[in-house]
């Protein structure tokens, strides 16, 4: 996945990196990514996105273009990082191994953020920067506010029209990290109170520890855990679905659903339930169905209303041999889950299968089932209190899943609005000929997913604190139950 704040990382470039042919670098991975994608990449073939190879060969062609007159690590590192972002996936993202050249380098004494309502005000001003703090951004260069930043950053990280992305980065709009490719603007117009000012930009260098100084986000540093609260509500806080089982959160995963399973009466009784998913950015799906099965119980989960999905497959030599590997990986525990060690099984024959027919996508077919029937006999069980799910902008591909999953089965949201994914799937690392860097790859695509491509999930009920505070959030979770 990616790192949400790569981009503001004050790192420099690792020594020897100068000496680096860096048109030819640039030349080099472009087309390896280009071609990666074109042989792996369910898009080139999915008949829903027919665009999608000529986006992919108009990007290399820009890319080439950039590295006709590429000198420096910047213009190597902004150009692919460009490239990956023109998809709008967050699933296909860019990435170097070591030191990145995105050093803040000036700035011009003041930073805007996006307030909730579209705005950007001002939330850092030093006091010689000419405008203070709550001034709203209404232009710069004659750009609008919003198409500069979609400018300055969209074009890094893509899904601009995302509020969870904009939430997430637009904070560092006003921090000049080096791209080449982008302008610094020179005039800015705010508005302040009832009068507009027109400010000439001074970008001068940061003083030292800027992000120490100035709090961009609170980050939510949590372990997997779970409690009791005062009023009896059960609070699981599970801040990574890692899919691999031996991994420590996978362990700890593992853990949970143990206690889950020791305390099922217990905790279907509580007055309330919360799974609180901030600072979650996916991982594997099953999870989420396993503590679905100790919740609700296998019965319901078969009986709940769930739209066909079609799951189809990029098959390639490439893509199988790393599903072959993680199976392999994955088993060495002895902890994958019945029906995820079936899931591996399935997928390697069909894909195995489709490649040997010379066919370029393994189309899944929806497996019509009559689930009445198969859950008799299988308990289902009736949870006494709300369940919540708390969620935040991190929030992205298992992590959507899981709120797909338990809202369907009569959970509600609660937080803030989510990332979103596109119905792109299935990710693994890809890296580039020249050692520099890599790239995460989708394998499959779902058609007839309810949720839409880059469509977030809005809460239900909208906690408008500091989400990275998590007795303030617990407070205003036991406000929800006593008004409910």
């Amino acid at each position: 996945m990616r790192m949400l704040f790569l981009a503001i990382a004050v790192l420099c470039a690792g020594e020897g990196e100068s000496q680096r042919n860096w048109s030819t670098a640039l030349r080099a991975d472009a087309t390896a990514m280009h071609d990666a994608i074109a042989a792996n990449h369910p898009g080139p073939v999915n008949p829903a996105d027919p665009g999608f190879a000529a986006r992919n060969d108009e990007q290399l062609r820009r890319a080439l273009r950039r590295a006709q007159a590429a000198k420096t690590f910047e213009d190597y590192f902004y150009a692919m990082q460009e490239y990956a972002a023109s998809f709008n996936d967050g699933h296909l993202s860019f990435g170097v191994f070591g030191d990145t050249p995105d050093q803040v380098r000036k700035w011009p004494g003041f930073l805007t953020r996006y307030d909730g309502k579209g705005n950007q005000t001002v939330f850092v001003a030093e006091p010689d920067s000419g405008v203070p703090t709550g001034a709203r951004l209404l232009s710069c260069d004659g750009v609008a506010a919003n198409a500069l930043t979609s400018i300055r950053l969209g074009s890094r990280f893509g899904r601009w029209k995302l509020a969870s992305q904009r939430a997430l980065l637009g904070m560092t709009a006003f921090l000049d990290v080096g791209d080449p490719y982008v302008p610094t603007p020179r005039q800015c117009r705010f508005r302040i109170e009832n009068r507009t000012i027109d400010l000439a930009l001074d970008w001068r260098a940061p003083r030292e520890n800027l992000y120490e100084r100035y709090v961009f986000a609170r980050s939510v540093r949590a372990a997997i855990d779970w409690s009791i609260l005062d009023n009896g509500t059960r609070w699981f806080r599970m801040p990574s679905f890692d899919g691999n089982p031996e991994s420590p959160s996978g362990r700890r995963l593992r853990e949970l659903i143990t206690y889950m399973q020791s305390h099922a009466a217990d905790i279907r009784t509580a007055p309330a339930i919360v799974f609180d998913l901030r600072g979650n950015g996916g991982g594997s799906s099953d999870w989420a169905y396993q503590i679905a099965r100790v919740l609700w119980g296998e019965g319901a989960l078969l009986r709940r209303p769930e739209a066909p999905v079609t799951v189809s497959w990029r098959a390639s030599k490439d893509n199988l041999a790393f599903i072959r590997t993680s199976f392999a990986e994955r088993s060495k525990g002895g902890n994958l889950s019945p029906e995820t060690k079936a899931w591996y099984k399935d997928t390697i024959a069909n894909l195995d299968q489709t490649i040997a027919s010379g066919h370029a996508l393994w189309v899944a077919k929806p497996n019509y089932v009559d689930t009445e029937t198969q859950a008799k006999g299988l308990p289902s069980y009736k949870v006494q209190g709300p369940v919540y799910v708390i969620t935040d902008p991190n929030c992205m591909s298992a992590c959507l899943d899981a709120v797909d999953l338990w809202t369907s089965m009569g959970a509600v949201t609660a937080g803030r609005e989510t990332g979103a994914d596109t119905t792109y799937m299935e990710v693994r690392q890809v890296k580039l000929p020249e050692g520099i860097g890599a790239f995460s790859l989708p394998m499959k695509v779902f058609s007839g997913r309810p949720r839409g491509s880059n469509q977030p999930v809005s809460p239900k009920y909208r906690f408008d604190g500091d989400i990275a505070d998590t007795v303030l959030l617990q407070k205003w979770v036991a406000g929800l139950l006593e008004r409910k």
